[in-house]
């Protein structure tokens, strides 16, 4: 649950990095905020119904409200997660100016281990194993 919530907490966070299923996750709740808005006109219709206005009018003054608002507020974590995605697979944020390239290069694989922009978010069981002292033979265990 926490690639759901974690791109919204941290929505103007640009540095670090975020895994694929954040990406996913983030993207995946804005759809559905976006379904949701497109059919607030349906939801509101018996509120609607009240004012003197002509029904085509309301019904998109309404859609033109709850689409603008989803947007509005779902810009800056979308960017932020978007460009943390990049930092993930080695990219800058400045690889989102592209409409091309970005969205193929959010589809990499992460690095593994920590890179130039923060740790692996994955943690530590995505490193690159780590030999234990007993398989190490004596003469490096020595110089180590």
């Amino acid at each position: 649950m926490e690639h759901l919530t974690r791109p919204w907490r941290l929505y103007g966070e640009l540095a670090g990095r975020a895994t694929r299923r954040e990406l996913a996750g983030f993207d995946l709740t804005l759809l559905a905020a976006l379904a949701l808005a497109w059919h607030a006109p349906d939801l509101a219709a018996p509120w609607l119904g009240a004012l003197d206005l002509r029904p085509e009018m309301a019904r998109g003054g309404v859609l033109l409200a709850a689409l603008g608002f989803v947007l509005l507020f779902g810009a800056a974590p979308g960017v932020a997660v978007h460009a943390r995605r990049l930092h993930d697979a080695e990219r800058s944020g400045w690889w989102l100016l592209l409409p091309i390239a970005a969205p193929l290069l959010l589809l990499l694989p992460g690095t593994r281990g920590a890179n130039r922009y923060g740790a692996d978010p994955r943690g530590s069981e995505r490193a690159a194993p780590v030999p234990a002292a007993e398989s190490v033979p004596e003469p490096l265990r020595a110089a180590c």
